[in-house]
């Protein structure tokens, strides 16, 4: 679909009008347009101006003939230098309150210098609009070509613009490196919490093995002393078990000699007794000069 709507500024319609190679009625017609335009922007439509003689017929004649521009442009959006006239008439007649009030002031100050007064408290300041430098109140011969820029407006503007724009510039960068600065410290922030969150983990773990260790120190040394307890237990037993084994030994043995012994004696009765039966019965059955029987007698 063709496009119905467009927007041209004055230097693209001046190219359209004059830029082609052959000029045509129609290109005529849109530099009328375009000197139109200009007109209404220069607020200037409705001036006149005369001439007369033959050239005033002549030209009547041609105004009869002529035609109007076919092209119909809209040019609500088109500011008049009019309109911007009258805002500076108005800035000038506020520059020129304000040069009143400036002047009222230094006059005031003059009156008043080295009086005690409130007159300059912040409820009269609307008074006087703005502050003013001492040194302008009786100006030194060079001082008042400083004092002539301080009440010029203009200067002041053009003061305050190249004052305020490098430092603004200045401002600009500093906060570009300081949100920069931010992310950094940000980014370093949460890598030290992150590490610092690791730190406490190992820490808590080392407190952990170390309470083990301690644990295990402890154990070991119950176990040490355990181990002595049951060994000399075991000693102790065993050394019991050893003397009540020797002593029921010792008693068997005793018990054993004393068998023995009585057996002996028994034997050594028996012998005796056989003796003495046998020698009695022998005197009688042999005859006493046999030595043996008398020395067994």
């Amino acid at each position: 679909m063709a496009t119905t709507y467009i927007e041209l500024t004055l230097r693209e319609l001046l190219q359209i009008a004059l830029g082609s190679p052959k000029i045509s009625s129609v290109h005529m017609s849109l530099l009328q347009s375009f000197f139109d335009i200009l007109l209404k922007k220069l607020d200037s439509r409705t001036e006149r101006i005369e001439i007369d003689g033959k050239m005033s017929t002549c030209l009547q004649g041609i105004l009869r003939e002529s035609r109007i521009s076919p092209f119909r442009f809209e040019c609500a959006k088109v500011e008049t230098f009019s309109e911007n006239f009258a805002k500076v008439e108005q800035l000038k007649e506020r520059v020129g309150v304000l040069e009143d009030k400036l002047m009222a002031h230094f006059k005031q100050i003059r009156r008043e210098e080295g009086i005690q007064s409130t007159h300059y408290s912040l409820r009269n300041f609307g008074k006087f609009a703005a502050a003013c430098e001492s040194f302008c109140s009786c100006p030194k011969a060079e001082d008042e070509i400083a004092c002539k820029l301080i009440t010029n407006p203009h200067f002041i503007v053009h003061l305050i613009d190249s004052a305020i724009t490098p430092l603004l510039n200045e401002m600009h960068g500093r906060r570009k490196r300081l949100s920069d600065l931010r992310v950094k410290f940000t980014d370093l922030k949460d890598r030290l919490n992150k590490e610092l969150d690791e730190l406490n983990e190992n820490y808590n773990r080392c407190i952990i093995t170390e309470k083990l260790r301690e644990d295990f120190e402890s154990d070991k040394i119950t176990l040490e002393m355990t181990k002595t307890e049951i060994y000399n237990m075991l000693l102790a037993k065993l050394d019991k078990t050893e003397v009540t084994f020797i002593k029921r030994r010792f008693h068997e043995q005793l018990r054993k000699i004393d068998r023995e012994w009585n057996k002996v004696q028994a034997l050594l009765k028996r012998k005796s007794e056989v003796k003495k039966n046998y020698c009695p019965r022998s005197m009688h059955l042999m005859s006493g000069t046999n030595p043996l029987c008398r020395g067994a007698c």
